[in-house]
This record gives C-alpha cells, sequence and structure tokens, in this order.
C-alpha cells in the first residue's frame, strides 16, 4: 500500500462485481470466480478509485483509497 492506496491484479477471464466509485470493505467478494476455493476480495476497506485492463497480462488492475 502507497499512499492510502492499494492496487489488486486480478484475472479479466472473469466478471468484476465492483466498478469506479464503489465502496468496498475488507474481505468482500470482488470478483466472480465459478469453482474456486479461493475467492477474489478486497485486501482493505475503502473506494474503488479506478478499474483498467492490462492486456499485456490480461488482468484488471483494481487501485482501492483506503478508508480512514
Amino acid at each position: 500500500m502507497k499512499d492510502g492506496r492499494t492496487i489488486l491484479r486480478v484475472d479479466a477471464t472473469y466478471h468484476l462485481l465492483v466498478q469506479a466509485g464503489d465502496a468496498v470493505r475488507q474481505g468482500q467478494h470482488i470478483q466472480k470466480v465459478p469453482d474456486t476455493s479461493v475467492p477474489s476480495v478486497a485486501p482493505v476497506s475503502g473506494t474503488i478509485e479506478s478499474v483498467q485492463f492490462d492486456p499485456t497480462n490480461h488482468e484488471f488492475v483494481i487501485a482501492i483509497a483506503s478508508a480512514c
């Protein structure tokens, strides 16, 4: 985490459950991944600042501004 921001990278194969501007809580599911025992969850509580697609790595890059 840097400057109150957490960057999370998740596989872009699956549907995101969040978008920029959404408030999230630590542990909240952020992506729907079928048939897995390890869900994609928010590592911190805060607000989704941005969601960008990284085509080189086929990932969504999610910036979360941490709640104070």
